[in-house]
């Protein structure tokens, strides 16, 4: 078990010295140059960042009316059936949201890694292999995360506040289109958090990327209960120092969305709203 540890030890200190050496090269070399790369990254994460908080909420569905008004003269009216008075107006409306952390997570970091800086997407952590090589680590954090979900799953708290979607256990199409929007949501930020910004920043500052990607991390969770918050800095951490040992952020989404989807089994099954025969 000590060789193990040792070994396992042994892979994460020179990922990361590899990391370190290859800012501290690229540091020297463009000393005296302005880095447009970290510029052209921050100014698009700030973009990113500043659309999702005006524009990104489930009750911001109203932006949709004025491109709608273009092809129907009731858009106002289909809106509001939608979003408001329809059977499934809360899974629009956090259909909406999840799309638009899709738009702005990933798909304008996407094709701004892909067409402008002309780089390999694999290399901001969509490879699949460090994560296929390393996924003995995923098992390991899940198992060690699910008892105590599913422990705190019995608490009246946990239950009033999980699924977000409150008629997950509507039925079987309510609860599969619900997770699925959940996980394209996790995907996205991911994608942001731990593969735009933490691959996009190593070049220049190392390994202390993932703690430059924790702060905004961090910041998207201010005004949800407080131990969610700080959370949030050692789940960043963790899962940013996972990206950068894999070179993948598919193991951060795997673990996110495992844990995620469980956290709304359990707690459907503790209320016994969720039939699974």
């Amino acid at each position: 078990m000590r060789e193990v540890i040792n070994r396992w030890s042994t892979q994460f200190l020179d990922a990361f010295e590899r990391v370190e050496t290859e800012s501290n090269r690229w540091t020297e070399a463009n000393r005296r140059r302005i880095d447009w790369r970290l510029v052209g990254l921050v100014i698009v994460g700030c973009f990113v960042l500043s659309f999702l908080e005006y524009f990104g909420g489930s009750s911001d569905f109203w932006l949709l009316e004025g491109p709608l008004s273009l092809f129907f003269d009731d858009a106002k009216e289909r809106l509001t059936y939608t979003f408001r008075q329809s059977e499934y107006a809360r899974l629009a409306r956090l259909m909406y949201w999840s799309s638009c952390t899709f738009v702005g997570y990933m798909l304008i970091p996407l094709l701004y890694v892909k067409f402008v800086m002309r780089e390999r997407l694999r290399d901001f952590g969509l490879g699949l292999r460090g994560a296929l090589e390393h996924s003995w680590i995923y098992v390991a954090l899940f198992v060690a995360v699910i008892p105590a979900v599913f422990a705190v799953s019995f608490t009246e708290s946990f239950q009033n506040t999980y699924p977000f979607y409150e008629q997950a256990d509507r039925s079987w199409l309510d609860f599969l289109l619900w997770e699925l929007t959940y996980t394209l949501q996790f995907l996205s930020l991911e994608f942001f958090f731990r593969g735009f910004l933490v691959h996009g920043l190593k070049h220049r500052f190392g390994v202390y990327s993932v703690l430059l990607s924790t702060v905004p991390y961090c910041m998207i969770h201010f005004g949800k209960p407080m131990p969610e918050t700080l959370g949030a800095i050692f789940a960043g951490i963790a899962l940013g120092v996972l990206s950068l040992f894999t070179r993948s952020i598919w193991l951060g989404v795997a673990i996110h969305v495992s844990v995620a989807v469980s956290m709304d089994v359990f707690s459907l099954l503790a209320q016994g709203k969720l039939e699974l025969f």
